[in-house]
């Protein structure tokens, strides 16, 4: 990556996290070493170090696209220990054209989340003959997703927004309890589901077979 550049969005890096705050975290990637890409961070949202490798997303998109891979705005991730971002990811391209990296932004939205269950919880007066107390029916006909891993991702964040904690607060019982209502729904039926509740808990997914295990047996 040219230098010039890098400089450039280290400020722009740095401009933009001393506005938004500690909930802000913008990252620069060089792809000329793609299992050491990440140069330069600010803010600690992730918690990544200098030298990271790309994220999984990004290699995709690189893999699939090559120079044509999309920049991709206002998409949900999840952090390693469960914190719900809201990010947007910039290719940065040379002269010709051609991808050398790219710029991410990062916020971490989980506690506006929480907030809005909370207010929801006030506000919202349900529909008896429409809602009878699921997961999958607390989604407004607005928000129905377009694919079924993502409607298993909505519902398995829902599940942690209502349970009152963020992952990293949560202890086994929590973890056990948000989990057996998403059982109870089929959403270990979806294919990934697994996968994602491990991300969303920060743990292993055989640690989340585990508590699948004792759900079940209970």
């Amino acid at each position: 990556m040219n230098p010039k550049t890098l400089d450039f969005l280290k400020n722009l890096a740095r401009s933009m996290v001393s506005v938004f705050g500690d909930r802000c975290e913008v990252a620069i990637h060089d792809f000329s070493d793609l299992k050491r890409s990440l140069v330069h961070i600010e803010g600690s949202i992730t918690k990544r170090l200098i030298g990271s490798p790309v994220p999984d997303m990004h290699y995709r998109l690189l893999k699939e696209f090559g120079d044509d891979a999309p920049d991709k705005f206002g998409y949900k991730s999840t952090a390693g220990d469960g914190k719900i971002l809201k990010c947007s990811t910039t290719m940065i391209r040379d002269d010709e054209g051609r991808i050398e990296g790219c710029f991410c932004i990062n916020f971490n939205v989980t506690d506006f989340a929480f907030l809005t269950t909370a207010f929801n919880d006030f506000t919202f007066l349900p529909d008896k003959a429409a809602n009878n107390g699921s997961i999958a029916n607390r989604t407004s006909q607005n928000d129905i997703p377009g694919t079924f891993a993502e409607s298993m991702e909505s519902a398995i964040d829902f599940a942690v927004v209502e349970s009152g904690k963020i992952p990293s607060m949560m202890d086994k019982l929590d973890k056990l309890e948000t989990m057996r209502r998403l059982d109870k729904d089929g959403v270990f039926m979806i294919k990934g589901s697994v996968d994602y509740m491990a991300k969303v808990f920060g743990a292993s997914k055989y640690t989340i077979y585990n508590y699948l295990k004792q759900i079940r047996n209970t």
